[in-house]
């Protein structure tokens, strides 16, 4: 059967700026800028992306790292103009002017650790926590971000692909410009940075969402909505070898429900078939709000 698609009627729909995303772009701008202008820079490691860039060009030219950051972002910015949304460009460049200002402000208060690991591991938390709270805050500090949308458009690769590769091209010149040891300590404060980004930007509270397969799925739905105070769905399906009809139970629960929610259905059926993935992110009742996004 053919069923006709109908372009999305978005006419009723406004991209809101808000003064929550507002105070989290500078939050995220001073944490990230602590980071990398309090940490990494005293122990001459870099960051990922355009903002490490910078960081090498102040080691070689000794203009400060919010002045490049500035002037590295100009183009960039004109560039990915055409390709980004006005609250995303808003948003973005009110990121870069913070970043950079507090980058400033923080070139009087290095903290210098002495062991180039422990400010690789701090460096990069601090850098991560930060940029993850701007992306939260749906925006971005400029550079690799907006590189990588127009790479994806204009040729189809990756954004994950095309920022890795950034910051393996900007790792390499601080091997060849500086030391391999300091390019591979920065490799590990770009790592741990790109792993706390993931976690904040998805948020701390992931819920697990759960596919259970047994015959005796109404006592396992009573349970759920009854013992667990949870809602859940059936959803109608066919054995592929035997041929049987069955229906299949999807329900979603946060971490700590997990365990006592397995501990239900193998109670009630010690056999039962259950597929648990990661939910990044869940809107709905009981979970996030909608205007929550």
């Amino acid at each position: 059967m053919k069923i006709a698609l109908h372009r999305p009627d978005f006419s009723k729909w406004v991209e809101r700026i808000t003064w929550q995303d507002i105070v989290g772009i500078f939050t995220g701008s001073l944490i990230a800028a602590a980071g990398i202008q309090c940490v990494l820079v005293p122990a001459s490691l870099l960051t990922g992306g355009v903002t490490g860039l910078a960081i090498l060009l102040r080691y070689s030219t000794g203009i400060e790292i919010g002045i490049w950051i500035l002037l590295l972002n100009i183009p960039i910015f004109l560039a990915g103009y055409r390709f980004i949304s006005r609250r995303f460009t808003f948003y973005s460049l009110l990121g870069v002017l913070a970043l950079a200002g507090f980058l400033y402000l923080f070139t009087y208060f290095p903290f210098f650790i002495g062991d180039p690991l422990l400010s690789a591991l701090l460096g990069g938390v601090l850098a991560g926590l930060g940029l993850g709270i701007i992306f939260r805050s749906k925006a971005s500090t400029g550079g690799t971000d907006i590189i990588a949308i127009i790479v994806k458009r204009l040729w189809g690769f990756n954004i994950g692909q095309t920022s890795l590769a950034l910051n393996l091209l900007v790792v390499g010149l601080l091997a060849l410009i500086i030391d391999i040891q300091v390019a591979m300590y920065s490799a590990i404060a770009i790592f741990v940075s790109s792993q706390v980004i993931d976690q904040v930007e998805a948020g701390l509270g992931v819920s697990e969402t759960i596919l259970i397969i047994s015959p005796h799925y109404e006592e396992i739905a009573h349970a759920i909505l009854h013992d667990l105070h949870r809602g859940c769905t059936f959803l109608p399906a066919k054995g592929a070898y035997s041929g049987q009809s069955e229906m299949l139970i999807l329900v979603t629960v946060s971490r700590i429900q997990l365990p006592r929610l397995k501990e239900m259905v193998f109670a009630i059926d010690e056999s039962a078939f259950m597929i648990i993935t990661d939910s990044i992110q869940v809107y709905g009742r009981g979970f996030k709000a909608s205007n929550d996004y």
